[in-house]
């Protein structure tokens, strides 16, 4: 059996809906899922209408990914199981994404003073009522105006880190997301840990917040070289292992589909239960 528990639809920065994530997942044999939405979790509640609507034998576990900075790098924490009306996780996630938005404008003025033409309506015509604009949205309206070949190439010209029209965005510490997520009864998982680019520092996050389980299959670390052993660390500090692909649907970023980074179901079973560690 298969799992992914970090996926992106179109109300984050993802290409496809709740309703076509759904279809994926079935067609690829996934039987537990998590919609991991950039600091909302509007998705939910349309993916599970699907599932329940059509009878489908899949396990829908409320997700989301809360984007953090520690010490100048970004953290993302993901969440499961929490209480979806607590006031403080919602206060926080809007917080950030208002943020969000503004880092979206300094980042198009940036675009433009490098001679590309981009508008902010036009990011947000591309993100189509999203509720969490992203940079994804800037590389696609590129992509279409014929100004780079795919998403990919917009970020490693423009708008990765380090690149001339990144702007980073003020967020909250891990150490306040894994609290907020606590505080909501649900789990804190550190995401993608070789995206850190430093194991040290990775290590150091996981002594010093008490996050619940780490996120050790991930298409990151395919291309982090030398490879670190995520699955021994998360032993070492006690944690729930969780996995997926982290899908966005974009051209030229892996995966384009469910299913084409597959995790083992038995390998998150702990995380897709809600067990604490």
């Amino acid at each position: 059996m298969l799992a992914d528990l970090h996926i992106h639809t179109t109300f984050s920065d993802g290409v496809y809906t709740p309703e076509q994530i759904i279809a994926q997942a079935r067609a690829s044999g996934i039987t537990a899922l998590a919609i991991t939405d950039h600091d909302n979790i509007q998705a939910y509640d349309r993916a599970s209408r699907t599932i329940h609507s059509r009878h489908l034998d899949l396990q829908l576990i409320r997700g989301v990914e809360i984007d953090t900075d520690y010490k100048g790098r970004d953290v993302h924490v993901l969440g499961y199981h929490f209480d979806p009306e607590n006031r403080a996780l919602l206060q926080a996630m809007t917080w950030t994404r208002t943020g969000r938005i503004a880092r979206i404008r300094k980042i198009i003025e940036k675009v433009n003073g490098l001679g590309y033409p981009l508008t902010f309506a036009e990011v947000r015509q591309e993100a189509n009522g999203s509720k969490s604009l992203g940079r994804p949205h800037i590389a696609r309206v590129l992509v279409k105006k014929g100004l780079f070949s795919h998403t990919q190439a917009v970020f490693d010209a423009l708008i990765a880190s380090g690149r001339p029209a990144y702007c980073r965005q003020v967020k909250l510490l891990p150490q306040e997301a894994v609290a907020l997520l606590h505080g909501a009864g649900g789990l804190a998982v550190l995401a993608h840990p070789a995206e850190i680019g430093n194991p040290e520092l990775a290590e150091e996050l996981l002594d010093t917040v008490p996050f619940d389980g780490l996120e050790v299959w991930h298409p990151s670390v395919l291309q982090e070289h030398p490879h670190h052993d995520w699955l021994q660390t998360a032993r070492d500090h006690g944690l729930l292992t969780s996995g997926g692909s982290d899908l966005h649907g974009n051209p030229g970023r892996f995966p384009r589909h469910l299913g084409e980074f597959p995790v083992s179901y038995q390998d998150v079973a702990g995380i897709v239960s809600g067990k604490r560690p």
